[in-house]
């Protein structure tokens, strides 16, 4: 058995300086904790590796480090770091979790670029993926995720775990994709939130 950790980002990123590709340890929250998890399991890594590259020859000499350490980028355009990740997850998923109801800008392109990406890194995976794998999904970023894997792989062991607040049915269900979000989700075996109240909140909306 394997463990295929899938987030946003990689707890490796990339930095690039005078034309040269240099490669560190992620800081973020997500990336600094999971790290501490000490597992006899083997465990790789799936995520956007914080750069926008794309020539296809650095492509291929990025993947070919990484997956020394069992990390494996998916590859994003600028544009779709713009629209999936700064609009559809920070400006519409993320205000709408914390009650910033306010500060939601949405637009129907940026769901679009959501939809997208989280399909991007649905293919990625299924290259992945070995029978007996288990997959543990992280955060907002990826909710149609565990859907677009289980109609794929129906015995396939999904976790998904959500790291920001899931908002009250009051709340959620002015989100147009509810339906499309709810179906992605309850395609995890097994879904985690930080508190009760989170869980509560997303059964009143399932």
């Amino acid at each position: 058995m394997r463990v295929l950790i899938i987030a946003n980002r990689l707890p490796m990123k990339l930095t690039q300086s005078a034309g040269r590709i240099a490669f560190k340890r992620s800081e973020g929250g997500l990336a600094t904790g999971l790290a501490s998890l000490h597992t006899d399991v083997e465990t790789h890594w799936l995520g956007w590796p914080g750069l926008h590259v794309e020539d296809d020859a650095q492509r291929t000499h990025i993947t070919e480090v990484m997956s020394r350490h069992s990390f494996h980028p998916v590859f994003l355009t600028e544009q779709q770091i713009e629209e999936y990740y700064e609009g559809y997850c920070n400006n519409v998923v993320w205000p709408l979790c914390h009650y910033f109801f306010a500060y939601i800008q949405y637009d129907k392109k940026t769901w679009e670029a959501y939809l997208e990406v989280n399909r991007l890194f649905f293919e990625a995976a299924m290259k992945l993926i070995r029978p007996g794998d288990v997959v543990w999904i992280q955060d907002y970023q990826l909710m149609l995720l565990p859907g677009l894997l289980r109609q794929a792989m129906p015995s396939l062991s999904i976790g998904y775990f959500h790291h920001i607040p899931f908002p009250s049915f009051e709340l959620f269900r002015v989100l147009p994709e509810r339906a499309d979000i709810l179906r992605g989700l309850l395609g995890a075996d097994l879904i985690g939130f930080h508190t009760p109240d989170y869980m509560r909140h997303f059964i009143s909306a399932a």
